[in-house]
């Protein structure tokens, strides 16, 4: 009876150990640098690794992906000169070597900033970057999408200026 008692604890103990083992760890790295709104560089260990944010397009991805003189770019520049506290957004919310529970999916990044607020969220609502709309991640895609929505009813960010509206209407086939 001892013996069965024992085995008994044993294999409460194993069954305890391996779903603490299998419990999936937050991956911590720690901030390196800020060269935009969505792009951070960070370190784990001793590898560094450049995020995007994931699942959304920032201004400065639309500045660049838009054509040289085009009204969309210089409508971005204005923006940008008239609001240089939004250009820089993302120093308010993340801090230089502070740790970070990242997640990397399909080259870009989730990093989360305020809790379990990740930065893209933090960026949709400021009206700073849309949702990608060939987004497909129904895990974060609800969570994004009324970012974006509370943004435009709040009239944040570039949701102010109709050129930006317009020039959002090109890499959005909302």
């Amino acid at each position: 009876m001892l013996k069965l008692q024992m085995y008994k604890r044993f294999f409460v103990l194993i069954y305890f150990l391996t779903l603490t083992l299998d419990a999936k760890e937050p991956v911590l790295a720690i901030l390196l640098n800020i060269y935009s709104n969505g792009s951070q560089k960070f370190n784990m260990g001793r590898y560094h690794l450049t995020c995007e944010s994931y699942g959304i397009f920032t201004l400065e991805n639309l500045r660049t992906n838009s054509q040289l003189n085009s009204t969309c770019r210089e409508s971005i520049d204005t923006f940008f000169i008239k609001h240089p506290d939004l250009k820089y957004y993302s120093y308010d919310i993340l801090k230089i070597k502070q740790m970070y529970h990242i997640e990397v999916k399909e080259k870009e990044c989730i990093v989360y900033a305020l809790g379990e607020k990740s930065l893209s969220e933090l960026l949709l609502e400021k009206g700073l970057a849309v949702v990608n709309p060939l987004f497909v991640d129904e895990e974060f895609r609800f969570s994004f999408k009324r970012a974006q929505s509370r943004a435009i009813s709040q009239g944040n960010g570039m949701y102010k200026d109709t050129v930006l509206r317009n020039c959002m209407r090109v890499f959005s086939k909302e």
